[in-house]
């Protein structure tokens, strides 16, 4: 009788399909997609191509050395025109040949990866024909694509695409701002003319475990982040700890404190935490009812990263058409899940240019209530100079920006309508296997403890210990957690870290180009619940061309 595969293997059949996939939309092929056969983009593919390491890049280029001099030191516009004669300047070139080449099948630095070939062909399009989203008299058709693309994430998502709107903008952060902004304009409409110090006390909610623009993007709105702001505690898995939350929210109402917004993340950057919605959405509903709160916070979802989990709301785990392994299955049914409660947020972040393959930029801010955009809308009056029988077509009187480009769009819609639904399946899941396969290696080697292990994400951590002085990482690691304010405590913290930072550095780009990030994990809440941060390495792999031998390689090197 034929032996199981093991649990961490890929199937015949799914290794079948990712290969069909990664030939028809990340191969660069200017047979599929002409667009790479023009001389320009040929020269950069074949360049970015080679098998340099990244810093030899230069000294390969042809002049590259002197190209990079005339870039640095060129600071003057040029005097006269020059005539198009079919060539690109020699120093664009060499500027977009060495730009970070995410190609490359090492690079899992971080929640950024190769666009696909659709993505980039899209937003040339978008380039071309230089829509501005802000006002449909500057759009035209491409207002009609942006509320398509709208629709299908609304629809993915489980809500009403005919009640739902979105807004496409700059990037994840300001898809965050949106989400603040919406809960104060609900919530403290006279802030909007007066300020938010003018009236009722208030204070925002987030997390410790979210993304630094939770609080950047409050510093921008004028908030006292000192007095204003309430950041919850974390689990050991990284998620909102609920129990936090909820004394937390009963002190606000207790004392007559609005809470406009609470920002909750679906998919952490370096852990890969999903929060839970729906337990917050009753949390909310139930406090709300006990002390009489009309205002109820608008509850905003960071899931920049994690949104294309919902490609799987609908996905048959006990068939599993696309012969995910055993390992990864249990993960992704669990956070599938989580991704479920999406649907009772009032808004959410969807950053296409992560893990939905598309270039930078291309973000989305989806809100489920149409209706709520009212509270952003400005005096009609301050608009005198759009035409006036169009401005209800957009977003117009509501939106942040005076100026909303189209590559994003274009490069969103022709992804979706290429990959589809399989498409983006199949590429969650080879995301989550090849992360599933790098925990399961790091396991096995000494001296390395795998951190947030239960958060089956495209994102890996660990922390590096030497084997010679730690024979168990995992008691390590709880010294370590348990905050023992003492020189001893510190000196082990340090040492640790120094060995992590010394391997890191002396392994340098082999493998697999990891990131070295300061706050890899957190130690237990002190006496004065305060935590400290811990260093450590992560990968995150969402590049599709990422196999296991470059983790078997890197593995091979870990210690440096």
């Amino acid at each position: 009788m034929t032996p199981p595969p093991p649990p961490h293997a890929i199937r015949p059949g799914f290794e079948s399909a990712i290969h069909r996939l990664r030939e028809a939309f990340f191969s660069r092929n200017p047979s599929r997609w002409p667009l790479y056969s023009l001389p320009p983009f040929a020269d950069i593919l074949a360049f970015r191509a080679l098998p340099i390491p990244s810093s030899e890049r230069v000294a390969h280029y042809p002049d590259g050395p002197a190209m990079l001099a005339r870039l640095r030191s060129l600071d003057a516009v040029p005097a006269a025109s020059r005539q198009p004669d079919g060539e690109i300047d020699p120093l664009i070139l060499f500027a977009a040949a060495l730009s970070k080449n995410w190609e490359v099948p090492y690079s899992v630095e971080n929640v950024a990866t190769m666009p696909s070939d659709p993505g980039i062909l899209g937003a040339v399009l978008g380039t071309l024909a230089n829509p501005n989203l802000v006002h449909p008299e500057y759009a035209e058709m491409a207002v009609e694509l942006e509320h398509a693309v709208i629709r299908q994430i609304a629809t993915q998502t489980g809500w009403d695409p005919a009640m739902a709107t979105g807004i496409f903008t700059q990037g994840g952060t300001f898809c965050n701002l949106y989400g603040y902004l919406l809960g104060i304009r609900k919530n403290l409409p006279l802030a909007r003319e007066y300020g938010l110090e003018h009236g009722l006390d208030y204070r925002i909610i987030n997390s410790q475990g979210g993304h630094y623009s939770n609080t950047t993007n409050l510093s921008l709105l004028g908030v006292n982040l000192r007095r204003k702001t309430i950041r919850i505690r974390i689990t050991d898995d990284n998620d909102m700890d609920m129990a936090d939350l909820e004394r937390q929210l009963r002190a606000c109402f207790q004392l007559g404190c609005v809470v406009p917004t609470i920002m909750l993340t679906m998919g952490t950057t370096d852990t890969f935490a999903v929060d839970q919605v729906k337990p917050v959405r009753d949390l909310c509903d139930r406090l709300c009812a006990q002390y009489e709160i009309t205002a109820k916070p608008h509850l905003h979802v960071d899931a920049a990263v994690g949104w294309p989990l919902i490609f799987f709301l609908d996905y048959n785990f006990d068939r599993n058409p696309l012969e995910i392994n055993e390992s990864t299955l249990a993960g992704l049914r669990r956070n599938t899940e989580r991704f479920r409660e999406l649907r009772h947020a009032d808004s959410f972040t969807v950053d296409f240019h992560k893990w939905g393959y598309v270039p930078y930029t291309s973000s989305l801010v989806m809100i489920r209530d149409r209706k709520d955009l009212a509270a952003l809308e400005h005096d009609p009056e301050n608009f005198s100079y759009f035409e006036k029988d169009t401005e209800g077509q957009t977003h117009l009187h509501s939106t942040i920006e005076c100026s909303r480009g189209g590559v994003g769009v274009f490069a969103a819609a022709t992804s979706l309508l290429h990959l589809g639904v399989e498409g983006h399946q199949l590429l969650v899941a080879n995301a989550l296997q090849t992360a599933g396969y790098f925990r399961h290696r790091l396991a096995q080697t000494p001296g390395v403890m795998v951190l947030a292990p239960a958060n089956h994400g495209p994102s890996a951590s660990f922390r590096l210990y030497d084997p010679a002085i730690v024979a168990d990482p995992e008691a390590e690691f709880a010294l370590e957690y348990d905050v023992l304010n003492t020189p001893d405590w510190s000196v082990r913290v340090a040492r640790n870290n120094q060995y992590h930072r010394q391997a890191f550095l002396r392994r340098g780009k082999r493998g697999l180009y990891t990131n070295y990030v300061a706050s890899a994990a957190h130690t237990d809440y002190d006496a004065h619940d305060r935590y400290r941060i811990l260093p450590g390495e992560k990968a995150v792999f969402m590049n599709p061309l990422t196999r296991f031998e470059h983790i078997d390689a890197f593995i091979a090197t870990i210690h440096g």
